[in-house]
């Protein structure tokens, strides 16, 4: 496989549920891509095996603060520097996630480490509706076990996968 050297690698990321991630390589893009938040990390390391660069840098928008946070925290242990940059204005209207990951790639932000988040209930309870759609109407999950959701302890796949007996067992007084 060749692989193809830059001098410098900028990974644009547009958070939100399904975020969009651009690669710019001296500048012009080179790869665009679409994942669920708990592929992010996947997508980037698999897309970084094909690059050689020494200045290698993340920037992801300062929007959809849950999901932001997870992202931001799952790419730490890549020890890549990670920038939060203020994204208003980087959506044209009516255009993709892809188009405002490469507007934010080409933004300067603010270098930033591990992210720590308290959600809100509002947060909490889009979470609990979440996997009572995803369990098609069979299961709500705890607040507690939303609350490791939101932080990205765990992930909702994860937990709608366990058997609800289990859950309602051990979180019983938890809702």
């Amino acid at each position: 496989m060749h692989k193809t050297k830059y001098n410098q690698i900028i990974i644009g990321i547009d958070p939100g549920k399904y975020p969009g991630i651009a690669f710019l390589g001296d500048g012009k893009v080179i790869s665009v891509y679409q994942g669920s938040v708990y592929k992010v990390k996947d997508i980037i390391q698999q897309a970084l095996k094909n690059i050689i660069s020494e200045n290698i840098l993340i920037r992801i928008g300062h929007g959809a603060r849950l999901l932001r946070t997870q992202i931001v925290n799952s790419l730490i242990e890549l020890n890549i520097p990670i920038e939060l940059v203020d994204e208003t204005g980087t959506t044209p209207k009516n255009k993709s996630d892809i188009i405002a990951a490469i507007n934010i790639a080409q933004i300067k932000g603010k270098q930033v480490g591990k992210q720590y988040i308290e959600p809100s209930i509002g947060e909490i309870r889009v979470i609990q509706e979440r996997s009572r759609k995803q369990s098609n109407g069979t299961l709500t999950i705890p607040r507690a076990l939303a609350k490791k959701v939101a932080k990205g302890e765990i992930t909702l796949e994860e937990v709608t996968s366990v058997k609800s007996d289990f859950i309602q067992t051990f979180f019983k007084d938890e809702r």
